[in-house]
C-alpha cells in the first residue's frame, strides 16, 4: 500500500512540477519584449481549431496504440495487452516523449509495458524501435507526397528533394540497423562470448540482446510490412494534419503575414521542429530546440516575417504540450489506479502493512515531493499574477453623478491657464489625452491601436513624449515591450526616439531620460538624437548586473538618479520593492530610501517626491524627501474615497503637483483600476486637491503645463 501511495504521490508531484515549468516558460522563460506577443497570440488562438487538433490527436493515439499492439503480437510475446491498455500507455508515452533531450522519454513506454502489463523487455524494445524506424519511412512517404504535389504543379523545389533524400537515407539506415545489422551483431557477439553465466550482468545483457534479435526477426518474418507502413503513414498524416490545424489556430487570428504560406511549407517546418526536438540538446520538453528547427526551415523557405513565425511555432508548441500533458496526466492517473486494482498485495506486503521506518520514510518522500512541487507551482502562479493584467480593462463611462463636482473644479481653477496630458482608455484602448484647465475641454492627442502611456509635457508646453506598446495591449508591469515617441503639439507630427524603452521624462527642453530594456537609465537629446548611459546596473555601482529598475528620474543639474528597485538589489533590509538614490559622481553610490515607490526629482533639483505608506486608512501618501538628510515631509494625503495617491509630478513652474488617485489599495492596478487625476497647489491643504477627471475608465500618468502669469 505504501509503495502505491508513493507512486501516486510522485505522479501528482511530477504533474504539478510540469505545470509549473510550463507556466514558468511564459512568466520568466521569455524575453520581456517577446512575452506580450506570445500572450496575445495564445489569447487569440482559435479554440475550435485547437479542439479539432485534439480530436485528430485522439484518433492518432488509437492508431498508434493499435500499431504498437500489432508489433508486440508479431514479435511472439506471450502477453498481449488490450487495445485500451495500449492506448493508455501510448497516451502517457506521448506526454513524456519530449520530456528529456533526444527523445529519451520514449523509454517510458518500455517501463510502462514491462512493469505495468508484464510484457517482456525484448518485446517492449522491439516494438518501440520498429515503430521509430517505420516513422522514418512514414515521413519519407509524406515528403514524397509533397514532392509529387509540387512536381505535378510544375513547382518542384529543391528543399523538398533534399528533405526526401534525407528521409530516404534515414529510413534505410534505421531498417538496416534493425533487421540486418542487429541480427548480424548478435550472432557475432554470441559466438565470441562462449560460455557466460546467465546470472552475471554480461550474461544478462547477452541474453537480452539475443531475445531482442529474435523478437525483431519474428516481426520481420510475419510479412506485415505493408500494413505497418500504412499504419505509420496514417499516424503521420493525422499528426501533421492536427499540427497544421494548430498552426492555423494561432496564425489566422494573429499574423496576416503567415496566412498565405503553402501547406507543404508549414509541414516542412513542423518536420524541422521534430528534428530539432530529437537532437541531443539539453532542453526541457524540447522548448527552444523545436522552435529553432522550425524557424530554420521557415528561413530557408524565405518566409519574410520570421518573428511571427517563431512566435506562432512557440504557441503551437505550448498548445500541443498542454493538450498532451492534460491527456497524458489523466491517463497516468488511470494507469496507476487500474494497475493497482489488478494486482493484489503479496502476503509479505500484508504482513508488513504496519507503519515501519522504511514506509514512514517513503510517505515522507512522497509528501515532500508534493509540497515542493505545489510550492513551486504556487510561486509560478504568484509570478504570473505579477505580470499584470493579460487583457485591457473595460472602457468605463462618464461619471454622470460627478458633473456638479466638475463645475466646482472649474470654479476652483478659474484664471489658471494650462493643460494636463494623461493616458486614458475611455475610448476603448489607452491613448494620450489633453485636458485644458480653463475650459475642461478634452482633446485626444493620439489614436493608435497600441497601448500608450507615460505622457510627459515639455517645459515650454510644445511637445509631449510618451510610451507606445509593441502590441495592442501590454501591461505597464512589462517595462521592455515599449518604444518612446515624441509628439509635436503644434504640427501634430510624431517621431520615434527609442526602442524597448519606457518611463520617459524631460530633463531640459531638449533632453529626456528614460528606462531601456527594463534596466538601463539613458538620456537622449531629442534634437541630435545623441544618446548616453546614465546608470547601468553593475557598472561602477553595487547593483547586480541583472537588476530590474523602474521609473527612473534624473536630476539634470547634479546627474543624480532616483529609481524604484527590488530592495534586495538596492541593499535595503526589508520589503520587496523600494526606492534608491544614485549620486552623480563616478562612484555611483546606491542609497536606499525606505519602502515606497515613485521617487522623483522636483523641478529645481533640491528635493524629491515619493509615494510611500503611512497615509489615511493605512494607505499611500505623497511626501517630500531631502536628498541629504533623507528627512520626510508630508505633502498630500487626500481625505475621502480617493485615498490611494500615485504618479506625482511637478508643473513646469514648480507651483503645482498633478497626480492620480484610486479608491484604495484593494483596487490600484495602475493601468486597470479607476484612477482619477487631481491637481494640488504647493502650500494648500494636504487633504484636498482639485479633481480633474470624472470617468470610470482608467486614467494614468498625468503631466501638467502651467502658463506663466496665470493663477
Amino acid at each position: 500500500m505504501v509503495r502505491h501511495i508513493l507512486r501516486i504521490g510522485l505522479s501528482i508531484a511530477v504533474s504539478l512540477l510540469i505545470l509549473a515549468l510550463l507556466l514558468q516558460l511564459v512568466t520568466s522563460g521569455l524575453p520581456a519584449q517577446e512575452r506580450p506577443s506570445v500572450l496575445t497570440a495564445l489569447q487569440n488562438t482559435s479554440m475550435s481549431l485547437v479542439m479539432a487538433y485534439g480530436l485528430l490527436s485522439l484518433i492518432a493515439l488509437f492508431v498508434r496504440a493499435y500499431r504498437y499492439r500489432l508489433l508486440i503480437q508479431l514479435s511472439g510475446s506471450d502477453v498481449l495487452p488490450t487495445i485500451g491498455q495500449m492506448a493508455i500507455v501510448t497516451g502517457i508515452r506521448n506526454m513524456v516523449v519530449d520530456l528529456l533531450p533526444a527523445r529519451l522519454g520514449e523509454l517510458g513506454y518500455v517501463g510502462l509495458l514491462n512493469r505495468g502489463y508484464g510484457v517482456k523487455l525484448q518485446h517492449c524494445i522491439s516494438s518501440l524501435t520498429i515503430a521509430i524506424a517505420f516513422d522514418f519511412v512514414a515521413v519519407l512517404v509524406v515528403i514524397a507526397l509533397i514532392v509529387g504535389k509540387q512536381l505535378f504543379g510544375g513547382d518542384l523545389q529543391g528543399w523538398a528533394l533534399a528533405a526526401m533524400l534525407s528521409a530516404l537515407v534515414l529510413s534505410l539506415v534505421a531498417l538496416a540497423g534493425l533487421f540486418v545489422i542487429t541480427p548480424w551483431f548478435n550472432r557475432l557477439v554470441q559466438q565470441r562470448s562462449g560460455s557466460v553465466s546467465t546470472t552475471s550482468l554480461w550474461g544478462k545483457g547477452l541474453s537480452l540482446l539475443d531475445d531482442f534479435s529474435k523478437s525483431l526477426q519474428a516481426v520481420g518474418q510475419a510479412r506485415k510490412s505493408i500494413l505497418i507502413v500504412l499504419l505509420s503513414v496514417g499516424i503521420r498524416l493525422l499528426k501533421y494534419a492536427g499540427m497544421y490545424l494548430l498552426f492555423l489556430a494561432v496564425a489566422l487570428p494573429n499574423f496576416d503575414s503567415l496566412n498565405g504560406i503553402p501547406m507543404e511549407h508549414t509541414i516542412g517546418a513542423l518536420i524541422g521542429g521534430e528534428i530539432g526536438a530529437s537532437m541531443p540538446i539539453p532542453t526541457f520538453m524540447s522548448f527552444g530546440a523545436y522552435e529553432a528547427g522550425s524557424a530554420l526551415v521557415f528561413q530557408l523557405l524565405g518566409v519574410a516575417d520570421q518573428a511571427a513565425a517563431v512566435v506562432t511555432m512557440l504557441c503551437v508548441h505550448i498548445w500541443s504540450q498542454c493538450m498532451d500533458y492534460l491527456l497524458g496526466g489523466t491517463l497516468l492517473a488511470l494507469f496507476i489506479f487500474l494497475v493497482r486494482r489488478a494486482k493484489t498485495e503479496s502476503p509479505l506486503e500484508a504482513a508488513d502493512s504496519g507503519l515501519t521506518i522504511k514506509s514512514a520514510s517513503t510517505l515522507a518522500l512522497a509528501a515532500g515531493a508534493l509540497i515542493v512541487s505545489s510550492g513551486f507551482l504556487g510561486y509560478q502562479l504568484w509570478a504570473a499574477s505579477k505580470l499584470g493584467s493579460l487583457t485591457p480593462p473595460p472602457a468605463g463611462a462618464a461619471d454622470i453623478a460627478g458633473q456638479s463636482a466638475k463645475e466646482r473644479s472649474r470654479a476652483e481653477l478659474a484664471g489658471l491657464q494650462g493643460f494636463v496630458v494623461f493616458s486614458s482608455n475611455r475610448d476603448g484602448n489607452h491613448d494620450i489625452f489633453k485636458l485644458d484647465l480653463a475650459s475642461f475641454e478634452l482633446t485626444k492627442l493620439t489614436n493608435h491601436p497600441h497601448t500608450e502611456t507615460y505622457p510627459r509635457v515639455s517645459f515650454d508646453g510644445t511637445r509631449v513624449i510618451f510610451s507606445r506598446a509593441h502590441q495592442d495591449w501590454v501591461s505597464q508591469r512589462n517595462t521592455v515591450a515599449w518604444d518612446i515617441y515624441l509628439l509635436d503639439l503644434v504640427s501634430g507630427t510624431e517621431s520615434k526616439l527609442a526602442s524597448n524603452a519606457t518611463a520617459p521624462e524631460w530633463i531640459s527642453n531638449n533632453e529626456i531620460a528614460y528606462l531601456q530594456s527594463g534596466q538601463n537609465v539613458m538620456r537622449l537629446n531629442v534634437e541630435t538624437l545623441k544618446e548616453a548611459a546614465v546608470l547601468i546596473p553593475g557598472l561602477h555601482n553595487s547593483l547586480p548586473k541583472n537588476a530590474s529598475l523602474q521609473n527612473p528620474s534624473v536630476n539634470g543639474a547634479s546627474g543624480e538618479v532616483s529609481f524604484t528597485g527590488r530592495q534586495s538589489d538596492i541593499g535595503s533590509p526589508h520589503g520587496h520593492w523600494g526606492t534608491a538614490l544614485v549620486d552623480g559622481t563616478g562612484n555611483k553610490k546606491i542609497v536606499p530610501i525606505l519602502e515606497g515607490c515613485e521617487l522623483r526629482w522636483r523641478r529645481d533639483g533640491t528635493s524629491l517626491f515619493q509615494v510611500t505608506k503611512g497615509g489615511r486608512d493605512n494607505d499611500l501618501r505623497i511626501v517630500s524627501v531631502s536628498p541629504d538628510s533623507l528627512k520626510i515631509e508630508p505633502l498630500i494625503d487626500l481625505a475621502g474615497e480617493f485615498s490611494h495617491e500615485y504618479w506625482p509630478i511637478e508643473s513646469n513652474d514648480g507651483r503645482y503637483i498633478v497626480f492620480g488617485a484610486s479608491r484604495g489599495k484593494k483596487d490600484h492596478e495602475h493601468d486597470v483600476a479607476d484612477y482619477e487625476i487631481f491637481l494640488w497647489k504647493h502650500g494648500s491643504d494636504p487633504s484636498t486637491a482639485t479633481r480633474l477627471t470624472f470617468h470610470t475608465g482608467n486614467d494614468n500618468w498625468p503631466s501638467v503645463y502651467i502658463q506663466q502669469g496665470t493663477e
